[in-house]
Parts: structure tokens; sequence; C-alpha cells
């Protein structure tokens, strides 16, 4: 289902109706993008993660008025795609790929559902986006809010970063507010310890689990077995040579794929 961002500026009770009116992008995507016409619904979502039904009360030339109203679960949406549910979370460690290769992780880990996408600094990175970080992370948000009214994900998901790969382990532990957590890291070299079969270390599992993927030359040795000696475990996909863009999607989805598997 198709999911509006509401505007930062809407500050909604989620306990009864409110009125607002959309002008501008927002506007554009409504009217033009999914063509929707007066008297029809579309869910929300504001900024903190509630969601509303919002109705096309009013269009006029360059401006629509809505009313958004606290979900209903009976609602029936113009979109005819079935309500998601929340999923299990993931937090993706993204170390620096070169050039927009960022951009296309950042919206398809959004697409997938992916609740944190946190930018990583490794030895192997040629990008560098130091003194950079506010716009770079704007145009990440720009490209979230895009990528989650196009696939309608109930995930509100974050960009963040960039942080040291050694600062990897804490900055899991404070997300996880105290709740487990499962870090994977993916790897293409010979490491210290054996690798861990993907199945049976996932399946089941309840709690925040993290993937850690490496820049274009990939983590060294060093780097991976700091995060083993940190309780994170060591994943080989077996498939072709994938590159970094590639592997965290593919990763994602394999391992989103096992512990919504799991789910009643």
């Amino acid at each position: 289902m198709r999911l509006f961002l509401l505007p930062s500026s809407f500050k909604g009770e989620h306990d009864k109706a409110h009125s607002l009116e959309i002008v501008g992008k927002e506007y554009n995507y409504l009217v033009n993008a999914l063509r929707l016409k007066e008297g029809q619904k579309i869910m929300g979502r504001d900024r903190s993660g509630a969601l509303w039904d919002l109705t096309i009360d009013e269009i006029c030339n360059g401006h629509c008025k809505l009313t958004a109203e606290p979900t209903q679960e009976a609602i029936e949406y113009t979109d005819a795609l079935p309500q998601q549910r929340p999923l299990k979370p993931i937090v993706l460690y993204q170390c620096l790929p070169k050039g927009r290769k960022t951009d296309d992780i950042v919206k398809r880990a959004t697409e997938a559902g992916v609740q944190a996408i946190v930018l990583v600094k490794s030895r192997n990175c040629v990008a560098d986006i130091s003194g950079k970080e506010s716009s770079k992370l704007s145009r990440y948000d720009a490209v979230i809010k895009e990528a989650i009214q196009q696939s309608g994900s109930v995930v509100p998901t974050t960009v963040e970063g960039p942080i040291d790969i050694s600062k990897i382990p804490e900055d899991l532990k404070r997300r996880a507010n105290g709740s487990q957590t499962l870090g994977l890291v993916l790897h293409q070299c010979e490491l210290e310890k054996d690798q861990t079969d993907l199945l049976g270390t996932v399946k089941g599992f309840e709690g925040t689990t993290a993937i850690v993927v490496g820049s274009e030359g990939g983590l060294t040795n060093e780097e991976c077995n700091k995060l083993l000696q940190a309780g994170f475990k060591a994943i080989l996909l077996k498939t072709n040579i994938l590159r970094c863009e590639t592997a965290s999607i593919y990763a994602i989805g394999a391992i989103q794929t096992i512990l919504e598997s799991t789910c009643s």
C-alpha cells in the first residue's frame, strides 16, 4: 500500500481528526504522481511513526486539503494492496561506497523495511564525506522519503553516520536499548573463526539484527576479527562475487526472509 509521509509541521493528536493543506512537492506526489481524486483515501504516517487515515477533501490549483483521522483497521484504502505489518528490526552498517552507490543502497534498504542505515568509515573506504555530512544526510533523507512513499513501508527508516567501524558494537548496543542483538559480518576473506551457518543463526531470533557490509575493497581481516571479538558472527554469502551495493540488498533479503518466516 502506498504511504504518504505527513509534513514535519504536522503535530496531530492521535485521538481526533485534523485538517491540513498540502502544497509543493507533496501536492505533486498526491495529485500528479498517485493521481488521487477528491474523496479518495491513502494511509499517512507522521514523523513520530503514528499512522493516519487520510481523505482528499478538496483539490485546487497547486494545493489540496486533507482530513487526517486516527487509523481504523477496517478502512478501505484507494490503493488495493494489503496493509503491511511491522518487520523485525534490522540495522544496516554500510561502509561508505564510491559515488552515488549510497543513494541506491539507502533507497533499496528503505523499501525492504530496514530500521536504520548507519554509514561507516573503514580502512578500505575510498569515499570521504568529511565536511559534507549535513548535506549528504539531508539528501539521503529525501531518498528515504521517496522510497517509503513508493513502497508503503510502515518502518520509519533513518540514515545516520558516518561512524568509525570500531564504534559499531557500542552503537548497536545503544540502539537495542537492552534487548537482544545479533551482529552479522559479510566477509570474503579467511577469518580466525569459522563462518556461521546463516539459517541456523538467524532462524527464530526476536531481537535487533545488524548487518555489516564493506565498501568496494571489503573489510580487512583485522576489522572482521575485532567485530567477532565483540560478539558478531561472520557469514559468507555463497553466490557469485557481488558488488557492495548488491551484497547489502542480497543479505537484507536473505536474512529478512528467514526472520519473517518464523513469524506466526
